[in-house]
């Protein structure tokens, strides 16, 4: 004969809460309804709502992206010119 372990046993000698049915094969067939439950969201809006800031993060991250490479071609065309200037100025003297 198998020994059963101590939380099994304490677990199996628990009354079910609310008279609700003790075998887990009942309760797992058996439909319970929760009181309150006022929080339901649509899936179809939380999708829209996902999208929405995934996009808004791209067009984010895009707009930063631009500006950084906008002022890098401006450094980029200073330092040619400069660069120009340089080499203008050693081939004269």
């Amino acid at each position: 004969m198998r020994q059963q372990s101590p939380i099994l046993l304490a677990l199996q000698a628990q009354p079910s809460p609310g008279g609700a049915p003790s075998k887990a094969e009942d309760r797992s067939a058996t439909f319970q309804p929760v009181q309150g439950g006022n929080e339901m969201q649509s899936g179809e809006r939380l999708l829209v709502e996902a999208y929405a800031a995934i996009w808004v993060i791209v067009f984010v991250f895009l707009a930063l992206m631009f500006r950084r490479q906008r002022r890098l071609d401006q450094r980029i065309e200073a330092l040619d010119d400069a660069l120009r200037r340089v080499r203008a100025g050693s081939a004269k003297g």
